[in-house]
């Protein structure tokens, strides 16, 4: 009976902290633990590399050309992008669904009301889609595509001395940018890591912040918050995948079936994406970048989505 007491004792004093802490960062204790996953992830890609060196020799997700980063990492926001756009699709065919039920009702002022209201909120609710995925948007061109010339994550790493490297005996088109460094090779420091990828160079001797890590912490976590607003709970989201699979063994219109589902789960969506990116994150984290490349990607990816939806909560 003591151990239970103590075991209680404990738990409520960690629950008091957890509360403390969701309070003091303006987080609920969901988006609180969704936030810290990603250190969690962090933390748990470091021991598998370092308690299974065998790893490394060969692996299937240690090979850049796998199929699971050619196809969706290499394309991230691109992939972030339709996935925002059908959920959102989803849940206005899933209000309308819900407008097309009180239409049926006896015709009323309020009924009309309800309609009116309906179409402003679906305007109203757009509206803050778009403009929080333009700035969502500008924050990925930034950090990983243009910024002014070079995009963040170059500039970080040029100004720690870092430059794209060739091999003196090859042509290049930028060759007259390259300079040779008494190696044999050539280096530039006013070439992208875009450019110098292309041109089959090595990207040499800087920092370099880890582009995946930030990709995929900074979309997980605008999906995650963009998904809140319409989130139920995920007892409901459990029951209506078990009616789903029923449904689904015993209906004859299959399409109808899973159409009627995604339209009242539009979740499903994005749960799919933030779970693979969750996963390729853990890839990163065993197999590739420095702790602090790794480090700066993560702390990027916080900062633009922090930006969006929590400095708006301390402004209230």
């Amino acid at each position: 009976m003591a151990s239970v007491n103590i075991y209680e004792k404990h738990l409520r004093a960690v629950d008091g902290e957890l509360i403390k802490v969701s309070k003091g960062l303006r987080l609920s204790i969901g988006e609180l633990f969704f936030v810290t996953s990603f250190i969690v992830n962090f933390i748990l890609g470091k021991l598998v590399h370092l308690l299974s060196p065998e790893e490394e020799v060969y692996n299937y997700y240690n090979d850049k050309r796998n199929i699971l980063n050619q196809l969706f990492v290499k394309k991230g926001w691109g992939w972030t992008t339709f996935c925002v756009v059908l959920f959102y699709v989803l849940v206005i065919m899933r209000n309308r669904s819900k407008q097309d039920s009180l239409k049926s009702e006896p015709a009323t002022i309020k009924s009309a009301t309800k309609t009116s209201t309906s179409k402003t909120s679906t305007v109203s609710l757009l509206t803050g889609v778009i403009v929080r995925y333009i700035i969502a948007t500008i924050w990925w061109i930034f950090f990983t595509q243009w910024f002014f010339g070079f995009p963040i994550m170059d500039r970080v790493f040029v100004f720690t001395g870092g430059q794209c490297v060739i091999d003196q005996n090859v042509g290049h088109p930028f060759l007259h940018l390259f300079q040779a460094n008494g190696r044999g090779k050539f280096g530039s420091m006013l070439v992208s890591s875009y450019h110098c990828r292309r041109i089959r160079g090595s990207w040499e001797g800087g920092h370099d912040p880890s582009g995946h890590v930030f990709l995929m912490v900074h979309s997980s976590l605008y999906m995650f918050m963009e998904g809140l607003s319409q989130w139920t709970s995920w007892n409901q989201l459990g029951s209506n995948i078990r009616k789903f699979l029923a449904g689904l063994s015993l209906s004859r219109s299959k399409v109808q079936v899973i159409t009627h589902f995604l339209v009242e789960n539009p979740h499903i969506v994005l749960i799919q994406l933030i779970t693979l990116w969750w996963f390729m994150l853990l890839m990163t984290n065993i197999y590739f970048h420095s702790i602090s490349e790794k480090l700066v990607g993560l702390a990027f990816g916080y900062f633009g989505v922090f930006v969006v939806y929590l400095v708006p909560r301390y402004l209230k």
